[in-house]
């Protein structure tokens, strides 16, 4: 009896496989052909001059290298104009600087940022214009920061910060971390997560965060060893570290973008899920990008 059950069980479970193999249908998807945009990244910081990167978008499964950055997606020939609120205007130059992630910029050199001006940006392309305007507003001081050990045997902190926000104003805030140590020297400043954040559930009151290096470029990490990657994504600190946090007020524009550059950091690398869109400052057409003005101030903590 249960050998009959047992053979009449197999012969639905056949015949429902051949039903439904025999609905199976091909789907070909048309997906929309690539299309190329400018991308215009660039910022000007309170005691610093103005860095542009111009450069073209590059498709997801493209190889990336310094030798294809430099010449098929950076852009060489463009002509890079700031304009002060105050009248100043500069002719930026292409230069070699190592604040730059491929080590090439439009950097400035006689006009320095300043809180309480603003400054428009006006980039040539070939027969392409592109504008955009920021403001460097009023610097920030931290109340504190310090190391955050979890328990007495712990060894590896990460670090927190204590603010007193404004209550008079509507801040938005951006957080970066360099670390200079032993086996992790940071070159560029890397963001914390979330990138950017308001003073919507805090405005003028007393606030704690940590502040996690969260987010840093993963242009080269090909180049890198096993044991470099291994100490390249660490969040937390080793003994001779020396970590230098950045503490950036924002405008209203910058924020959106910076804000919405969370959410694109992380989900990481997929190329399956679904992109938010990212807003950007930059007038113009075919562009996306931002240009930033940083009001600045800067701490370190020593572990030793």
């Amino acid at each position: 009896m249960k050998r009959k059950s047992c053979d009449l069980f197999l012969f639905f479970v056949m015949a429902f496989s051949l039903i439904f193999s025999g609905c199976q249908k091909e789907i070909e998807v048309d997906l929309p052909e690539y299309q190329n945009k400018i991308v215009i990244e660039g910022s000007i910081e309170n005691g610093s001059p103005a860095m542009v990167i111009v450069s073209r978008s590059m498709p997801y499964f493209s190889t990336v290298n310094l030798e294809t950055l430099l010449n098929e997606v950076f852009i060489r020939d463009a002509v890079v104009t700031i304009t002060s609120s105050t009248g100043e205007t500069e002719n930026l130059t292409l230069s070699y600087t190592e604040n730059s992630p491929i080590y090439f910029a439009y950097m400035g050199r006689n006009i320095v940022g300043e809180p309480g001006k603003s400054y428009t940006l006006r980039v040539q392309c070939g027969e392409s214009e592109y504008t955009a305007t920021t403001s460097i507003l009023e610097p920030f001081h931290l109340d504190s920061a310090w190391l955050a050990f979890a328990d007495a045997n712990d060894t590896m902190p990460t670090s927190r910060i204590q603010l007193t926000d404004r209550a008079q104003t509507h801040d938005y805030y951006m957080f970066q971390v360099k670390v200079h140590g032993k086996k992790l020297y940071d070159r560029l400043w890397v963001t914390s997560m979330p990138v950017a954040f308001d003073d919507a559930t805090f405005n003028g009151q007393t606030a704690n965060y940590e502040i996690l290096r969260a987010n840093p470029s993963t242009l080269f990490v090909s180049q890198m060893t096993d044991e470099e990657l291994k100490d390249f994504y660490r969040v937390t600190y080793r003994h001779g570290d020396s970590v230098f946090i950045k503490t950036s007020l924002i405008d209203y524009t910058a924020f959106q973008y910076w804000s919405a550059m969370t959410y694109q950091l992380a989900i990481g690398q997929n190329p399956f899920m679904s992109p938010a869109p990212v807003p950007c400052n930059i007038n113009g057409e075919n562009v996306i990008g931002n240009w930033t003005g940083f009001a600045s101030t800067f701490d370190t903590l020593y572990y030793e």
